[in-house]
């Protein structure tokens, strides 16, 4: 699991890696390879090791108008990961840790942070339309073309590598498996049994009704029978949720088709002699959160809502229901304060306390799956554990097996496309040319046909497609044994006309090919120019414009050195 030899070659530098990106509302995720800056004061930059899908994800993945509506964008929210490389100012956190992003903040030092009344954050909880924590709409993400990406809800866990602050990071024991750590960072710890355990505090003997068994009402479930509920119902209109509920501590079920011209309220209370103690919606329905309401006792029944209704609908309850009694609140992130309670439930995992809820997710509608996939899978270093069968579905990523150990997750997962990069591998040395003829020679042997090769000193502008990798046709490649090399005095004596375009040899060893190339040949005619026109010549800017766009700082600064040194894989 030890990752920090190879992290190291990338502190403080860009990292190019695969994400899913969203570009448009409602359409399915791309894969593209993008650019992950550093980090800043305050922030960490994590390789994810494990993703999961949360239906807030598909919220708003579905959004499309409003101040919360920006793309592209990279969602995912539920992750586990490691600390790659870390910014300024960070103390509690260093380079092979394994940490948990979360989307509530928990900066330790306001008022909020310090009580035990709530777990709000008054420093940053506010803010919910920021890219990054303290440095509002700045983002550490760019796509090929140098254009700046969204972030989600500070963590954006459906890429190989994110930067996330430290308010938003809990440190978590290593030998919990990834694809159940993953899951405490939301759905499962936060909504679900932190509801039941810090929200609602059910007491031992009590009664407990739960809406909607999804994986947040499969977590209630679980965590009301940790605190000894002694009925816990389950509603839901989907019977097959029945058979698996009864795993997570639920005694009986009411499926509302069922009930006739009785409400389910009144079928609760029927069942329960007067109501229940506590209900949870999990729903987000207005009107079902009604009924939930309505099913709790009379004079001290106390509902939960963890549903987000669809567009913040307004909620409707009677005025004498809450008069005589009844209470009603809202749980944010399961009332708990991430850097303190979630490790607690870690160790009772570790200890096989809390056992039946962290699962994979048996029960997100399919629908969610069809929609929101992208049109290639992504790398394997990031895993999509949503539901068990995903593994036969054209899916974000890969399944593990439930039995994988975070060790074993970090050992399988592959390098990024910098790290690639820098996997050492033997560079033969360039043969220099002997004179400007036989490389002239040489060149109008081997260059491909004129049709296939663009004269960039013709054409001076290079559009938004052709530096997109995925929209370009690959660039011809020299052959392999290609040794000819122009010196600097050699290129000098080239007119303007005959700078061309040279593309990366065969043998180049990158791990993409029209990224590759694209960013390998915009390098090589800025330097060229530069050698036939002088470092001031304006004529070049358009070249290091597109090449400094399109090449991460670590492959500008290889490519440097190899100059230097002689070892350059090109000719120049």
């Amino acid at each position: 699991m030890d990752k920090t030899s190879s992290f190291s070659i990338h502190e403080g530098k860009p990292i190019r890696c695969k994400a899913a990106l969203c570009r448009k509302a409602g359409e399915a995720l791309v894969i593209e390879e993008i650019q992950v800056a550093p980090p800043q004061a305050y922030e960490v930059r994590i390789k994810i090791i494990c993703t999961s899908l949360c239906h807030t994800d598909v919220t708003f993945w579905k959004l499309d108008s409003g101040p919360l509506a920006r793309f592209p964008r990279i969602l995912g929210h539920e992750s586990v990961g490691l600390v790659e490389s870390i910014g300024e100012h960070v103390d509690r956190f260093k380079q092979g840790d394994v940490v948990l992003p979360v989307f509530h903040p928990c900066c330790e030092e306001c008022k909020d942070c310090k009580s035990s009344k709530s777990n709000w954050c008054a420093t940053y909880a506010n803010d919910s339309i920021s890219n990054t924590r303290r440095y509002g709409m700045v983002s550490r993400f760019k796509d090929s073309t140098g254009e700046d990406i969204h972030h989600f809800l500070f963590v954006s866990s459906f890429s190989e590598y994110t930067v996330v602050d430290i308010a938003h990071l809990v440190k978590i024991s290593p030998d919990i498996p990834a694809e159940k750590a993953a899951l405490l960072s939301c759905g499962v710890s936060t909504a679900g049994v932190g509801a039941a355990w810090k929200v609602a505090n059910v007491e031992e003997g009590s009664t407990v009704a739960v809406f909607g068994l999804g994986a947040v009402g499969l977590a209630v479930a679980e965590g009301a029978r940790l605190r000894g509920a002694a009925k816990i119902i389950g509603v839901d209109l989907n019977p097959d949720k029945f058979e698996l509920g009864k795993k997570f501590g639920f005694t009986d079920f009411v499926n509302p088709t069922l009930c006739g011209e009785k409400k389910v309220s009144e079928v609760i209370k029927e069942m329960t002699g007067g109501g229940v103690d506590y209900s949870f919606e999990c729903v987000g329905l207005p009107s079902l959160l009604s009924e939930a309401f309505i099913s709790t006792r009379t004079g001290s029944g106390k509902t939960i809502m963890l549903g987000m209704g669809k567009h913040a609908a307004p909620i409707s309850l009677g005025s004498f229901d809450l008069l005589s009694g009844r209470t009603i609140c809202g749980s944010l992130f399961g009332g708990l304060k991430s850097k303190l309670d979630i490790p607690v439930l870690v160790d009772h995992y570790l200890k096989k306390v809390l056992h039946a809820s962290i699962y994979l997710r048996d029960y997100i509608p399919d629908r969610f799956q069809r929609e929101i996939k992208p049109t290639e899978p992504l790398a394997p270093s990031v895993w999509f554990i949503n539901q068990k069968n995903l593994s036969s579905r054209r899916s974000l990523v890969i399944s593990p097996s439930s039995h994988t150990s975070m060790a074993e997750s970090v050992s399988a997962q592959t390098p990024s496309l910098s790290e690639q990069y820098h996997l050492e591998k033997e560079v033969k040395p360039v043969e220099v040319a002997t004179t400007q003829a036989e490389v002239v020679e040489s060149k109008e042997e081997e260059s491909p046909p004129e049709e296939a090769v663009e004269d960039k000193s013709e054409s001076p502008e290079v559009t938004s497609e052709e530096a997109t990798p995925a929209a370009t046709e690959e660039a011809p490649a020299a052959p392999e044994d290609n040794n000819e090399e122009n010196t600097s005095d050699e290129v000098a004596e080239e007119t303007p006309d005959e700078i061309k375009l040279v593309t990366a040899p065969a043998d180049f060893r990158f791990p993409t090919t029209n990224q590759t190339r694209h960013c390998f040949t915009r390098y090589i005619e800025y330097h060229r120019c530069v050698a036939a026109k002088g470092d001031e010549a304006p004529e070049c800017d358009k070249f290091s414009k597109f090449y400094r766009s399109l090449c991460p700082g670590e492959w500008v600064d290889k490519w440097n050195e190899q100059r230097e040194n002689g070892t350059f894989p090109g000719p120049l």
